[in-house]
């Protein structure tokens, strides 16, 4: 009797671990519903079975499933696995009828296949079978090629999540890639959403990354890395050797003695260190030569406390590049967009802005179901570029086909195909994706489907990762946050910072404080802001930042249980402006992927315990240093008593390079000499970038506490 054989046992077995995802993996979701639905108005008929597969018989169509599902058979003129599969495999998995036949009855079968029945339903684990499996194995079932494929996809270190519960799942959320293994079949039964027809380097990584999970394996990492490029006119040890000269040139000769040539030398080196493929020195470069210029021009916004601070990240970042050029410092000239496939986007809002490198443009932001993450799109272009207006960009059409403009997009549900984002969440807006609206943000049902924060506490650990300090930094979406507060209070406009705060009250009462800056980008948000009458219900959607050694939120969009109020693009929705054209070409990645600024660091307003006190003090007397230059002050006493306070405290690294730097400064004989002269300064720009990173660290746990 073939419904009593053992191989259906088995294979009964086998389809029962996989889930609907899995079916999925196997064709698509489109498929398995119209497969689901063919089982709704005909079920096929078990036609016979072997040691070998379990033939099914339709109406228009024959199946073998063998004992690896994904190499079942159909004679159907569909390629792959088609709905008949699909529908044989469910009805296998699902149908009440054949479980009886599981459990043969007693005295029908003889005691040899009873005990065969029971062999069959019984499978290996993945540990067993995908943990174990050798360096040969695996070479000989997917290839040196596509090994070496898998390594250098791991070398970029991916994340990656592993779940063994029902059956083994790996995914890797950032490239929407989910591997699978299916009961049986060994490597053979590994599988993975991209459909490759033959092994493809994610499932041979996720072996990989399982295996280094059970602490069968040890993944050796080896990052990529911006090589120098050859015939460029001088090497990087060059260019790091004359950035050094004119990092420890200006600290020695003062700040206030700043000339428009030193801005120029700045920019020429940025220059170099692009043809030698140093790109993040070179933002910082560019950067730091902005940040001159105001200083030479006595503009309002100058600063000698920023001149300084960036100062001490360029030497940082230039020491780091002469001892370990790790990929991090290094830096990319574009970031890499890969193929995701579909993504499943949740539209909550847009903006447009302008940045200190002196671009301007639009962003959209949406909820990736696939990455559960924050992702965003941006077009952008250098400010005064004739024909580019952020506001009507954001009425014009795209950013794919088939969605009507980026303001349709900021407050819709939308389906992607063919979609390419990078590794921080940046969509890009090729014209091989294709978008489906497939209706309104949800509004009224958002906590089900976004994670809506109620509770300020949950920020603390953002807040220590965005401004935990170092060259490490963060991307802009770790900062993307949304709340729901219970209640709201009055808004109150500093007129003297010229900002607006207005505060929130989580669920427990403990408060948080919305802010914006009055600038021309957000003039009518902070009036708009000022003015919003609270509903229940209301959400926000914005960036977390950190302001007078305070945990704030800067609000992009309200989401009221009616509606998406863009803040800074809400007139743009209420009076037509006027459109911008689409450029094609700036739909490629590498156009519009703007870098952002290299963070400031933070600030030291506000800051009041006794340690950050010392902190600003120590900074005080370098930055009255470096104001003048290193021969003009006379009189180090108060930054001796400072390093002995931080020795009393056992913060080592601060009291040793001001003890350092004490010592250099009293050599008054020496220091007339240029080379001692850059030792020094070099000493110094290393203590103020020590004292900075011990100020955020301080920063952030004063400001963790106050939402705690």
């Amino acid at each position: 009797m073939a419904g009593h054989h053992p191989f259906l046992t088995r294979v009964r077995a086998i389809v029962r671990t996989l889930d609907d995802d899995a079916l999925a993996a196997l064709a698509n979701k489109g498929l398995l519903r119209r497969a689901q639905k063919d089982l709704e108005t005909s079920k096929p008929e078990i036609s016979g079975c072997d040691d070998t597969c379990v033939r099914l018989k339709f109406a228009d169509a024959a199946v073998e499933v063998p004992e690896l599902p994904s190499k079942s058979r159909c004679n159907c003129p569909a390629t792959g696995v088609c709905r008949h599969i699909l529908s044989a495999l469910l009805y296998l998995r699902d149908d009440p009828q054949l479980a009886a036949l599981d459990a043969p009855v007693q005295g029908e079968l003889f005691a040899d296949d009873v005990a065969a029945t029971a062999t069959a339903a019984t499978l290996l684990s993945p540990a067993e079978v995908i943990g174990v499996a050798t360096d040969e194995e695996i070479q000989k079932w997917a290839g040196k090629p596509t090994l070496k494929k898998a390594q250098k996809f791991l070398a970029g270190s991916p994340p990656f999540e592993i779940e063994t519960e029902a059956a083994l799942v790996i995914r890797f959320p950032t490239r929407n890639l989910t591997c699978r293994w299916l009961a049986s079949g060994g490597l053979l039964g590994m599988v993975c959403s991209c459909q490759a027809e033959t092994v493809c380097e994610h499932v041979v990584a996720a072996v990989l990354v399982y295996q280094a999970s059970l602490g069968k394996r040890t993944i050796v990492v080896e990052q990529t890395l911006l090589e120098e490029s050859s015939g460029a006119p001088r090497t990087r040890a060059e260019v790091l050797a004359s950035v050094g000269a004119v990092l420890h040139e200006t600290v020695a000769n003062g700040i206030a003695r700043l000339s428009a040539a030193t801005a120029q030398r700045l920019v020429t080196l940025a220059v170099s260190a692009h043809g030698v493929d140093l790109p993040r020195l070179e933002r910082m470069l560019a950067g730091l030569a902005q940040e001159m210029q105001l200083v030479v021009r006595r503009d309002a916004q100058a600063s000698t406390a920023q001149v300084l601070l960036g100062l001490c990240r360029l030497e940082a970042l230039r020491a780091g590049l002469e001892k370990n050029p790790l990929p991090v410092l290094v830096g990319q000239h574009r970031s890499t967009y890969y193929e995701v496939g579909q993504l499943n986007l949740t539209g909550v809002g847009a903006q447009w802005w302008r940045s200190k490198g002196g671009y301007h443009g639009v962003t959209v932001y949406f909820w990736d179901e696939s990455a559960k993450d924050w992702a965003s799109w941006s077009e952008s272009r250098p400010i005064g570029q004739t024909g580019f207006d952020p506001i009507g960009r954001f009425r014009a059409d795209g950013p794919w086909a088939g969605c009507g403009a980026p303001s349709e997009a900021a407050r819709s549900t939308v389906r992607l195909t063919n979609a390419y984002r990078n590794l921080t969440g940046r969509l890009s807006g090729r014209s091989a994706t294709q978008a489906i609206v497939t209706g309104p943000t949800p509004l009224k049902t958002l906590a089900e489907k976004l994670p809506v924060m109620k509770n300020w506490n949950e920020l603390s650990p953002r807040v220590h990762k965005i401004y935990g300090g170092g060259l490490t930094g963060a991307t802009a979406n770790q900062e993307l946050v949304l709340i729901q507060p219970t209640n709201w209070g009055p808004a109150n406009f500093d007129s003297l910072r010229q900002e607006l705060y207005r505060p929130l009250l989580d669920e427990r009462g403990h408060p948080l404080s919305l802010w914006l800056p009055f600038t021309p980008e957000l003039r009518g948000a902070v009036e708009l802001l000022e003015k919003f009458t609270e509903t229940d219900g209301c959400s926000i959607f914005g960036a977390i930042r950190m302001v007078a050694g305070t945990i704030v939120v800067q609000p992009i969009s309200l989401l009221t249980p009616d509606k998406i109020i863009h803040l800074n693009l809400a007139q743009a929705n209420a009076v037509p402006a006027a459109k911008t054209k689409a450029d094609p070409a700036a739909a490629e990645e590498g156009v519009l992927d703007v870098e952002e600024d290299e963070s400031p660091g933070l600030e030291r307003q506000g800051v009041g315990s006794a340690l950050s006190r010392l902190i600003v003090t120590a900074q005080a007397e370098l930055e009255g240093l470096v104001e003048n230059g290193l021969v003009a002050r006379r009189g180090h006493e108060t930054l001796e008593r400072i390093a002995q306070r931080f020795t009393a405290l056992g913060l080592g690294s601060c009291a040793g390079t001001l003890k350092l730097l004490h010592g250099q400064l009293t050599s008054t004989s020496r220091l007339a000499e240029p080379e001692f002269q850059h030792a020094a300064a070099a000493t110094l720009l290393r203590a103020y970038f020590i004292l900075q990173l011990a100020a955020e660290q301080e920063s952030v746990a004063l400001a963790a506490g106050q939402v705690a």
